[in-house]
């Protein structure tokens, strides 16, 4: 299978936002390049060897109807951008091409406290309280490499309690879900725009030895009723304000909201946007330009 590499040429600034508007149009994975970000094959962002305010962010998408989803992306980047549309472009690559540089960079490693990420093909000898998550992240978000990610563990073992009812928004490769569930909540429910994130995650989850129900949806159409001690979301700053509108009615009171994905200079912006929907910010952790936040329902 070949897919289509669409590549968005922005500023460090606009980077998130030409990054959500990708993803709203279901990317099956994305890399950043430049800027303060660099996000290799392995679907991760990391500190660039280079510092320049220009970034390229692109996705990867089927081919089916590629032509008619590459003029639908001009116009909502025109809209998003009226007075200087980022540069837009588009190649096709290799199923193959992805998946073996991605198999060459993705090592075991600590991603956060006890977590220990490691993907299929490679052993790593557990030491008695590691928490081993065995990640195949495919065409989805999530190594647990990014410090997003990293910092949503860290939350994830500090607010999480045996018997927690969870919520993971935007899951990709469903790392933070099959996280919850090896800490001992009762069921975690993953959802996720992308049809390529919600099949890798149910198999993700398979592979760790926990059930995690998995659905496609936008944000939180698929949700179930009923309210979740515990909702995650790390996604990008736009979406999560988006996301923040509509997220308390889900949330018990006194439950923990976990977000993930916020450059630094968004992070105004998002905790705002927490407080005027009825949420408590409790804790910020900040790793090089990232910050992610826990908040709890008032």
């Amino acid at each position: 299978m070949n897919w289509k590499k669409i590549s968005v040429k922005t500023t460090e600034e606009n980077a998130d936002i030409a990054a959500s508007v990708l993803m709203d149009a279901g990317a099956g994975g994305v890399e950043m390049q430049g800027g303060s970000v660099s996000e290799a094959a392995s679907d991760e962002y990391a500190l660039p060897e280079t510092g320049t305010d220009v970034v390229t962010v692109s996705a990867y998408f089927g081919e089916a109807g590629a032509d008619a989803l590459e003029e639908t992306l001009r116009a909502r980047l025109c809209e998003m951008f009226p007075d200087a549309p980022p540069e837009l472009s588009v190649e096709t690559v290799p199923d193959t091409d992805w998946n073996e540089n991605f198999r060459r960079n993705f090592k075991a490693f600590r991603a956060a406290g006890r977590f220990v990420v490691k993907p299929s093909w490679e052993e790593y000898p557990a030491e008695a309280d590691d928490i081993v998550l065995q990640i195949d992240p495919g065409m989805a978000f999530g190594t647990g490499d990014h410090e997003s990610t990293r910092m949503c563990l860290e939350l994830l073992q500090k607010y999480m309690q045996p018997g927690c009812r969870v919520l993971d928004v935007g899951t990709g490769s469903g790392i933070l879900g099959i996280a919850a569930m090896k800490l001992g909540a009762s069921s975690a429910l993953a959802l996720d725009y992308d049809p390529v994130s919600v099949r890798v995650a149910a198999e993700n989850a398979a592979a760790n030895g926990v059930v995690m129900e998995t659905r496609q949806s936008d944000l939180l159409s698929s949700a179930d009723g009923g309210l979740y001690d515990i909702i995650l979301a790390n996604i990008v700053a736009d979406i999560l304000i988006r996301l923040n509108r509509d997220v308390a009615p889900y949330l018990k009171q006194g439950g923990v909201y976990i977000l993930g994905g916020i450059i630094e200079e968004r992070l105004d912006d998002v905790t705002a946007s927490l407080v005027q929907n009825g949420m408590d910010v409790i804790e910020i952790l900040s790793m090089n330009d990232w910050r992610a936040v826990a908040a709890r329902k008032h």
